[in-house]
């Protein structure tokens, strides 16, 4: 679709072949208990491709990486690992038809309370392959100063290497009125959304809404906003019955361009709900606060991001300076990979579970850059309560374990900054704390990291990294306390 699109041929596309070799020492490889750590060295061979095409009407980033690993020890551990991000934006006919499209191959830890890997050097049964992909053709129309509307189709898929993790299939269907600027004091809103998730070995879950919205402006920089409608889905709760009326009601408050807060209240089947979105930007920071509920899959959740992403910060940072988009993410990237930023860190660990569950999720971050300096902060506390029943997990978690995701809590805080000592050198520090908590079962477990790095950029095509690490997790189970050490060198280069 994006190649007979006319607006592929207007926009500039960038190739990049990448190489990084990496060689890694680890003081305990398999992330085991005190006394049966074993150490081991690790070469990485990673060729990768990055492509960029941006232009009128599409834009377009793809990043794969092909991970070599040779254990200089655990010989028989030798495997290949593959990384892919990509997505994309595009008008393929102007002012009416539209395409989104995302695609993902990872590696994720599979339970929080067992060994959480920080990469893939780590051998260990608690890491697997997660696979996704989102593709969303829409039609979006104009009906003069009246209203808009758009009609949009979106298929996903997620699947893994982890049998008792369903592989899901996902169609959704969103229809959506809203009215122009010929309703200015007084707006409204209508959706409809039919959502059908497909799992293998096990029964489909449709997701149905309908609802109505008003907007009610009363200045400028203020608006009273409520939403009422009715839900539909046909899971078996253990809990009360998925559907009925909700409705919400709160205001928006926009006092400059640079500050925004979005808050409701409101009543769904399972109790009472509340949203917050705030945002300001400063000079030198970007300061967001989140806080949202709602009915939601482990599957589901893979295809949302999870991460305080450095390169949306960074473009909030500098939107002031670089008002063009297109140059200023190439400044941004470009500053990323120079400075070896990492270019996300995630807010909470998404738990493998085949169980429909309600997420309450508080998130705050904040970004501050000075001349040398970038410091990113961010802070989370999510809980998840199981809505239906334990059998669909038994063959992930075992019949012993059943009741572990039935309530959880996750919190932690994490810091990343960077110092940059030269036009060609910096230093990168990096810590994280989390803590997981099961109710049902009173297991918990503790994770601390800390890193210490140093680049330097010896071409421009050519930069060299130094990397200590120290990571830590204590949990109630003995078996699952452990500790490592690590340092990594590297370089990586461009072509």
């Amino acid at each position: 679709m994006l190649i007979l699109s006319s607006r592929s041929d207007a926009a500039e596309w960038k190739f990049e072949p990448t190489l990084d070799v990496k060689e890694s020492y680890t003081d305990n490889v398999r992330l085991a208990a005190a006394g049966a750590e074993k150490s081991d060295f690790v070469t990485q061979i990673s060729p990768g491709i990055s492509v960029v095409g941006t232009g009128p009407g599409l834009k377009f980033n793809l990043r794969y990486v092909m991970q070599n690993l040779a254990y200089a020890s655990e010989k028989d551990k030798n495997r290949t690992t593959h990384q892919l991000t990509a997505n994309t934006n595009a008008e393929l006919l102007k002012n009416l038809f539209f395409l989104d499209g995302t695609a993902s191959i990872s590696q994720q830890n599979i339970s929080a309370f067992g060994p959480q890997a920080v990469d893939n050097i780590s051998i260990t049964d608690n890491r697997t392959d997660v696979k996704s992909y989102s593709i969303s053709p829409y039609l979006r129309h104009r009906f003069g100063s009246t209203a808009s509307s758009e009609l949009r189709y979106t298929r996903e898929s997620v699947n893994t290497s982890k049998g008792g993790l369903l592989d899901s299939e996902t169609d959704r269907i969103l229809f959506s009125v809203d009215s122009g600027t010929a309703f200015r004091t007084l707006g409204w809103g209508l959706q409809y959304s039919d959502q059908k998730i497909d799992r293998s070995n096990a029964n489909s879950i449709d997701l149905t809404t309908a609802s109505g919205s008003l907007r009610y402006m009363v200045s400028e920089k203020f608006t009273l906003n409520t939403r009422m409608g009715y839900e539909k889905n046909n899971y078996i709760s253990i809990g009360d019955k998925p559907q009925g009326v909700f409705w919400a009601a709160g205001f928006s408050w926009k006092p400059s361009d640079r500050t925004s807060l979005t808050t409701s209240a409101g009543h769904r089947f399972f109790g009472k709900t509340f949203s917050l979105a705030a945002n300001h930007r400063a000079r030198h920071s970007v300061w967001s606060v989140g806080y949202s509920e709602d009915i939601t899959t482990t599957q589901s959740q893979f295809l949302l991001p999870a991460m305080v992403d450095t390169s949306s910060y960074l473009n909030h940072l500098w939107k002031t300076s670089i008002p063009d988009p297109i140059i200023r993410q190439q400044k941004v990237d470009a500053y990323i990979q120079d400075e070896g930023l990492a270019t996300a860190f995630p807010q909470n660990f998404n738990i493998f579970t085949n169980r429909v569950f309600l997420q309450k999720s508080l998130q705050a971050s904040v970004a501050l850059t000075g001349a040398n300096n970038t410091l990113l902060l961010s802070a989370f506390n999510t809980s998840r309560d199981a809505q239906t029943a334990q059998s669909v997990d038994s063959a992930l978690l075992g019949t012993s374990n059943l009741s572990l995701d039935d309530r959880t809590r996750q919190s932690g805080v994490n810091a990343l900054w960077n110092w940059r000592i030269s036009p060609r050198t910096s230093v990168n520090t990096s810590a994280g704390y989390s803590r997981i908590n099961s109710s049902p079962t009173g297991r918990k477990s503790n994770n601390k990291t800390v890193g210490l790095g140093l680049t330097r950029q010896f071409q421009p095509k050519l930069k060299g990294t130094i990397e200590l690490r120290r990571q830590q997790q204590s949990t109630t189970e003995s078996t699952g306390n452990f500790r490592e050490n690590a340092i990594n060198a590297s370089l990586s280069m461009g072509f």
